[in-house]
């Protein structure tokens, strides 16, 4: 009997090892070889596999077999492949071509340089297709198609290098899946506008800086993880409490799991195995225990504002007390009070800024951006930037040093700053009218009809007197300025341009500023070279031609398509002496007679956007040019508008087909190629309202 004792342990381990062993058989992935499909030896044979599997193929004529041209030839690519000089495909952008059918991942598998995919705004139907396959994917666009049912809970597994995801715009139902916590490098989630169900899992996604889940059907409390996120990312579902809703009270807490499940016919499997192991356990009278470890991530916030979920607008009394209260306690590195920069506004402190209300708006790459009203009555922006960790604490007040020296009527001047490890505060003056970018492509009323030929020539010579101040003063800056760009000009009340956010280049973390700076999309960025004050120039070409098109440049925007090509359009169009013909039609109406001025500075926009550094416009030339064709308008009369003219070109025009930003939905917006955000940028400081009350975003 003693010895029969004595043999139970040995049952007992063997018997748990077998169990195991079965449970693991029976979990396992189906090791069944898929249906022999063609394979491809080349990238182009990989295409035309992909092209045969979409129905309306006739949307890619130049995926032909008969193409003697490669996919990557520098002169007639294949439409929509993106290429390194190298000849390596990193990218397809297939967006609004009509596409529907189904995408062959086998293909796709092939091009091994692969990063970018975009399918947005086609008709696509039906599950979504396994692009875990892919992992070395950064990029997935998959916005307005038809893809329904759910995204099994271990899809993204795999794709550890994803930054961003773009679901938002199908039919997606079950819940959120969890292996999104393995794309720790996710920098923009967009899942609204699908039926999505259950509670949002806690994912810890440290470089999240776009996230959004409105209109779907989620529920219970919304994770602290989200808290630097607006009521906007998860309006829309009825039944999410908590303090990003209206603070609308929880009854109950659902924390899902971070930890991918089984789903289908092998979860029905797994529950069979788990109870049969039950059953044979309780023979042994073995007490079985579960031992779960959670980790909650702190989130500390700076800057949390409270805001009303149907308005947007701040809680009147309420202090911005969160915005200081980090560096108020010292922590993190930094000192504990605001360093005064320039004191022409008067002089305040960390208190002060505590004590004043504050109002959202925007967020983005680099972080988010306030109104705050100081005792005094100035208002002042504060922008909270989490990225800008790529100097210490030394270099950093360096750096400031050397922006308060600074002083033009063209550049916004810096007011004061404060230093902190984990994120930095600059503030500035609040400047009303907004930004250059609102008042040109968001704004229908009297702004944007006050945007005539003299106006527009005011701010373009304002920008590049002030740019060339900054090349002469920061000569050994790498960039001097870094982001130039019409959202980081702001207006004065008489329309005279302040650019701001300058000399922000050498701060930035190096990963971010390939997404979040201008310079950094300039041709040598891409092509891998170094950025020089040159690469500022080639943005200022950028925005010349944007204030004499009137059109939205496809050069701010990443990863997506939209916007117009404003260098390749003014080129070819010079290269033809039709240089008129991209003219803004608001600036040539009501001055006909200064078209060959006009024509002068789209010359002068193309050279300055040559993509070879060397062969640009010379700054300084730029500004010559600029200042002569001022002197020339001087000589000139004024323009004598008549009634039925401003009625039909100014406040008066009801008319006009183009609509407003604000007239158009979100969803109206992702099928041009880009949410509000990304049309934004960073350091746009806007301050306008859509009709939905949401903000005009500024990143």
């Amino acid at each position: 009997m003693a010895a029969a004792m004595a043999l139970v342990p040995f049952h007992h381990h063997l018997l748990l090892l077998l169990l195991l062993l079965l449970l693991l058989l029976l979990l396992r992935p189906s090791s069944a070889a898929p249906a022999s499909q063609p394979t491809a030896s080349s990238d182009a044979e990989a295409l035309l596999l992909l092209k045969s599997s979409f129905r309306n193929a006739t949307a890619l004529p130049s995926w032909d077999p008969d193409n003697i041209f490669d996919p990557c030839d520098h002169v007639y690519p294949w439409e929509g492949v993106v290429c390194l000089t190298s000849g390596i495909i990193t990218g397809l952008r297939l967006s609004g071509m009509q596409l529907s059918g189904s995408i062959n991942i086998e293909a796709l598998t092939h091009l091994k340089g692969l990063r970018t995919l975009s399918f947005i705004n086609n008709s696509f139907y039906g599950p979504i297709p396994a692009f875990g396959r892919l992992r070395g994917l950064k990029s997935l666009f998959l916005s307005h198609n038809h893809f329904s049912g759910p995204i099994a809970a271990d899809f993204f597994s795999r794709m550890t290098r994803l930054k961003k995801l773009w679901l938002n715009d199908n039919a997606f139902t079950g819940r959120i899946p969890v292996s999104l916590s393995h794309a720790t490098a996710l920098l923009e989630l967009h899942l609204e506008d699908n039926q999505f169900t259950g509670a949002i899992p806690a994912l810890v996604l440290p470089s999240l800086v776009d996230f959004n889940v409105s209109n779907n059907d989620l529920e219970g409390a919304i994770p602290d993880t989200y808290s630097k996120f607006n009521v906007s990312s998860f309006m829309g579902n009825d039944d999410l409490c908590g303090e990003l809703v209206d603070g609308k009270p929880c009854t109950y807490t659902t924390v899902p799991s971070t930890s991918p499940v089984k789903t289908g016919s092998g979860k029905v499997v797994a529950l069979c195995v788990i109870a049969l192991i039950l059953m044979l356990l309780a023979m042994y009278s073995i007490k079985a225990h579960d031992t779960n470890k959670e980790q909650e991530r702190e989130v500390v916030t700076l800057g949390k504002v409270r805001k009303d979920a149907q308005t947007g607008e701040a809680v009147p009394g309420k202090p911005a007390e969160d915005m200081g209260q980090a560096g108020a306690a010292g922590g993190g590195g930094g000192s504990g009070d605001l360093v005064m920069v320039n004191e022409e506004k008067g002089k305040f402190r960390m208190s002060d800024l505590m004590k004043a209300e504050a109002e959202v708006i925007g967020s983005g790459g680099l972080g988010s951006a306030y109104k705050a009203v100081m005792e005094n009555g100035v208002a002042v922006v504060v922008k909270r930037l989490r990225e800008m960790n790529r100097v210490g604490k030394e270099s950093f007040d360096a750096e400031m040093a050397r922006l308060r020296q600074l002083n033009h009527p063209n550049l916004l001047p810096l007011l004061a700053y404060h230093y902190r490890k984990e994120e930095k505060l600059l503030i500035s003056q609040f400047v009303p009218k907004g930004s250059l970018l609102y008042i040109l492509h968001g704004d229908r009323g009297a702004n944007h009809a006050a945007l005539d030929w003299p106006t527009r020539l005011k701010i373009a010579l304002g920008i590049v007197r002030g740019l060339a101040y900054l090349h002469e003063e920061l000569p050994l800056t790498e960039v001097p300025h870094g982001n130039l760009k019409s959202g980081n000009i702001l207006l004065s009340s008489t329309f005279d341009p302040l650019i701001c956010d300058y000399g922000f280049l050498p701060l930035v973390n190096s990963a971010q500023a390939a997404t979040a700076m201008q310079a950094l999309r300039s041709p040598e960025a891409i092509a891998g070279r170094p950025v020089s004050p040159r690469s500022d120039v080639y943005c200022f070409g950028v925005l010349l031609l944007e204030l004499l098109t009137g059109k939205f440049p496809a050069q701010y925007l990443t990863n997506v398509k939209g916007g117009t090509d404003v260098v390749q359009w003014a080129t070819v169009a010079m290269a033809e002496g039709r240089e008129a013909e991209v003219l803004d039609p608001a600036i040539v109406a009501g001055a006909k007679a200064s078209v060959p001025e006009m024509t002068r500075l789209v010359r002068t926009g193309v050279e300055c956007a040559e993509p070879e550094p060397d062969r640009r416009l010379g700054l300084k030339e730029a500004a010559e040019r600029i200042e002569e064709v001022a002197a020339i308008e001087a000589q000139k009369p004024p323009p004598v508008r008549g009634h039925a003219e401003c009625v039909k070109g100014g406040l008066g025009d009801r008319s006009s087909p183009r609509r407003s930003f604000g007239e158009r939905s979100t969803r109206q917006m992702a099928s041009n190629g880009g949410s509000m955000r990304q049309i934004a940028g960073n350091g746009d400081q806007s301050g306008r309202r859509k009709d939905d009350g949401s903000l005009l975003a500024m990143s």
